[in-house]
């Protein structure tokens, strides 16, 4: 005969391994419907990239779907520039995309379809942040270089300078000097 300790001890174990038993069977369903909702969404990202482009795949909410490709790139070129999407140093194709209610295909896409067929979308907003700190050089000659690039979007002031010079053959110091020359010109 048992020992009431030992009559404790055993249901203890009985209901560890009980509790095991259901931890277990739970885990493998929420394994088993992890994998069927990754088959889904990858299955529903080929389907995206198998996609043919075109503008009413481009359209979404208030955006025309009779735009010409060069009329659909100045509407978001614009739009980048209102919003000042560039100048977020975190942005990236997929929340330019939900921001202007449109596929980051059809942004890759529009970006193919300009006079410089291969821009790219890091490139595009590169030089989005490069044209706006000439402004702001221009605009704000007491700012400091640093925050300038800060202001544009770039968050290291190595890079910013490294573009800048590769951008435009000057520094941004150099840049900043000719348009005050320029001014008193």
């Amino acid at each position: 005969m048992m020992t009431p300790v030992g009559v404790l001890v055993t249901l203890v174990i009985l209901a560890l391994l009980i509790s095991l038993i259901i931890t277990l069977r739970i885990s493998s369903k929420v394994a088993d419907n992890n994998a069927r909702l990754i088959d889904k969404v990858t299955s529903l990202e080929q389907s995206e990239l198998h996609q043919e482009p075109s503008l009413s795949s481009v359209s979404q909410g208030s955006l025309p779907t009779d735009m010409t490709g060069s009329e659909l790139y100045r509407w978001f070129d614009a739009q980048t520039d209102e919003l000042r999407l560039y100048c977020q140093p975190d942005i990236d194709l997929k929340t330019v995309a939900q921001t202007l209610g449109i596929t980051q295909r059809s942004i890759i896409q529009m970006l193919k379809t300009t006079e410089n067929k291969s821009l790219t979308f890091t490139e595009y907003i590169t030089r989005k942040r490069l044209a706006y700190a000439c402004q702001l050089l221009k605009e704000k000659p007491n700012w400091n270089i640093d925050a300038v690039a800060r202001e544009a979007g770039i968050v290291s002031d190595a890079t910013f300078r490294r573009l800048f010079r590769k951008h435009y053959g000057m520094t941004p110091s150099e840049y900043r000097d000719r348009q005050r020359h320029a001014k008193t010109d």
